[in-house]
């Protein structure tokens, strides 16, 4: 009967756990998302500002 039990409890345990670890793999895969489009959206803005910077030094 206690074998049933802890058995029981083991796996709900591992249940949640496996919940746990599927929700944090969730997280950092949006986490990562969001940096890599926040670096894309920064290297475009650089590169705009990189060249209206290198058209008004071309003018002088």
């Amino acid at each position: 009967m206690a074998g049933i039990v802890l058995r029981k409890t083991g796996v709900v345990l591992l249940t949640i756990l496996k919940w746990i670890l599927q929700a944090v793999l969730v997280a950092l895969k949006l986490v990562l998302g969001l940096a890599k489009l926040f670096l894309l959206l920064l290297a475009l803005v650089m590169r705009i500002v990189l060249t209206m910077a290198g058209v008004s030094a071309g003018r002088r």
